[in-house]
Parts: C-alpha cells; structure tokens; sequence
C-alpha cells in the first residue's frame, strides 16, 4: 500500500517544503532581513547548491545564446516574483500572502494565451468570478485601521501571482528544449544578477553591510537549498511517476499548508477571522475547479 502511493506522499512532502517557504520568509522578517536581501542571498544559495549538483552528476549546462537569453529574462522575473512575496509576508502575514498568491491559476488562464497561443477556456471565466468572490470576501473582511499595511501587502501578493503565472507558463516552452535543472541554473543566476544590481545601486542592499547572523545564516541555508535545490529536484523527479494534472491539482494546496503551518508556528498572528477562511475556501476550491476543467480539456492519448 505505502510502496504503491511512495511518489505521492514525495509530492505532497515537496509541497510542504514549499509551503514552509513563507514560514522562513517571516522568520527572517522578523530576524530584520529587508525581503530584497532574503531574495539576494536565497537566488546565490540557491544557484551555488544547483550548480555543484549539475557538476557532480557531470551534466551539459551548454545553452545556446538565444536559449540563455530567454533563461535570464525569465529569471528576472522570478527574482522579481519572490521580492513581491516575500514583501507581502513582511507587511502582513503569511496566511494572507498566500491566498492572495494562490490566485497565480487564475493569472496563469490569462498569460497562456499570451505566451503559449493555447485556447482560452470559456469555462475558467467561472472560477475566475469565483476567485474574484472570495477575494472580495476577504478584502472587506480585512482590519486596515489597525494593519494599514495590509493593502500594500494585498497588492505585492496580487504582482507575486501575476508574475509567477508568466514565469511558470514561459517555463512551460523553455523545458520542451533545455533540461529543467539547466533552466533552473541560469534562471536563479539572472534573478541574482538582476537584483543584486538593482538594489545595490537603489542603496537598498549595501555590501559593507552584508552580515547575517548565525540563526539568519541557517535560515537561509535552508531556504536556498532545502526550499529551492531540492525541492526543485524532488519536484521534477515525482513528474516521471505521477500523472501532470495529479501533479499540478496537489501544488494547488500549497496555501492550505503554509496557513495550517503557520497557525501552528506563529499562533495569534495568523488566526484570522471566520469570513477570512470561507473567502479562502472559495478562493482555493476554484483553483481546484480550474485544475478539474483544464484535465477536462485535454483529449486522451490514444495507445498504439
């Protein structure tokens, strides 16, 4: 029986991890990391971990110059997406973070078109309007007298998503040519580049003042290589025993986890009310629905 579902408890273990991301990402918030140094030093770990891997294995990361280029570009916009998420945790919480984050399904209807030339489903206007329900449950449910911060971390969450529906979909068409660890690689070092130059010169990051602390140090490490390396890894490995809409259904309950996780953690912080949770439901349940249309969608291979 256990051997029988052994990749689907990987799977779901695999999202755990990526669930424990904002778990982390508060912890060093609150340790007084600004979220452009978490992202800084998460995309360095995480691209040191991938590349001794690469090397270890003895595997070809040649690309050709068009190819690198797309990895770099994409890059950026994943260093851009973790910024955004990791500063909508910063000025609110993690249970908020990550509803408003699980609305990348929705975001991703729209940017396939655009980037894939896939059919729009009509029927993902349904839980696009549902999405949008829930949303507006919990926008109106929400305390901005006494957290006014809360509408700035809504609107990070909102770009996070927006941003990692594009990065995702674009992903989508790269790994039909480049191997995935090989986009990984480059894409962790342009979102590095990228944000290292940027925030250096904004004075946001200052080198001289690059010291983290021993506990900082250790979530760090865990987020660059646990978080990112490995989990990416697993992540992939399972795609070649469990079928993709299986795969792409279980990622979608990333947010109950996290908020599972840090009501566990962090207590009183991240209990919120009862309208919170029902808009949260309807906003998970449609990306569910969502995931159920697009498998609907496709046409069974035909075995020859």
């Amino acid at each position: 029986m256990l051997e029988k579902y052994k990749y689907h408890f990987l799977l779901h273990f695999t999202i755990l991890i990526w669930g424990f991301t904002g778990i982390i990402g508060k912890f060093l918030d609150l340790s007084g990391l600004q979220s452009s140094e978490v992202v800084f030093w998460r995309m360095l770990i995480g691209w040191l971990t991938l590349l001794l891997y690469l090397i270890l294995t003895n595997q070809n990361i040649k690309v050709s110059s068009t190819t690198l280029a797309k990895l770099l570009g994409n890059g950026i916009l994943i260093g851009l997406h973790w910024y955004c998420f990791f500063e909508a945790i910063a000025r609110s919480n993690v249970s908020i973070a990550l509803v408003f984050m699980s609305t990348t399904a929705l975001f991703t209807s729209v940017a396939e078109p655009i980037v894939s030339k896939k059919k729009f489903i009509p029927k993902e206007l349904i839980t696009g309007v549902l999405v949008i329900l829930g949303i507006a449950i919990i926008v109106n449910d929400l305390d901005y007298s006494e957290n006014p911060d809360f509408k700035l971390a809504i609107f990070y969450a909102l770009i996070s998503a927006l941003l990692a529906a594009f990065f995702s979909v674009i992903n989508s068409v790269l790994v039909k040519e480049t191997k995935s660890a090989v986009i990984s690689l480059y894409e962790l070092f342009g979102g590095f580049v990228f944000i290292a130059i940027v925030f250096i010169f904004s004075g946001d990051i200052v080198v001289t003042e690059l010291s983290i602390n021993k506990t900082q140090i250790l979530w760090l490490f865990l987020l660059g290589t646990i978080c990112t390396s490995f989990a990416f890894l697993i992540g992939v490995y399972v795609m070649k025993f469990i079928p993709a809409y299986t795969v792409n259904l279980s990622v979608n309950l990333e947010p109950i986890y996290a908020i599972l996780l840090a009501i566990l953690i962090f207590k009183k912080s991240e209990v919120m009310t009862l309208n919170f949770y029902l808009g949260s439901a309807i906003v998970v349940g449609s990306i569910l629905l969502n995931a159920f249309f697009k498998k609907n969608k496709k046409k069974p291979h035909k075995v020859a």
